[in-house]
């Protein structure tokens, strides 16, 4: 079976989690997590990494006070594309 090799660039700023996510891979295992990754997105659509910046964003959105985490008894409404995101996961 033939190989190939395919390169990308990261900016370290906006692109630190996945520098950071990379280098905590042994070197050897690299490149099979970034297929696990592609794979997984071409399959399902959402991957842990789109969850996981979500949850980032949600965070950032509490943080400036966007979002309350208060103690009101509404329930905040799950936005349409974090909904359909989150079905898609196949959980």
């Amino acid at each position: 079976m033939a190989k190939t090799t395919i390169t990308f660039s990261l900016d370290t700023e906006t692109d630190r989690d996945l520098l950071y996510w990379l280098e905590g891979l042994p070197k050897r295992g690299r490149s099979e997590a970034i297929r696990e990754a592609l794979r997984g997105h071409l399959e399902h659509g959402v991957s842990l990494g789109d969850v996981y910046q979500a949850v980032r964003d949600l965070e950032r959105r509490i943080g400036q006070g966007v979002v309350s985490s208060g103690n009101h008894k509404e329930a905040l409404e799950e936005p349409d594309d974090i909904a359909a995101a989150l079905d898609n996961l196949g959980l």
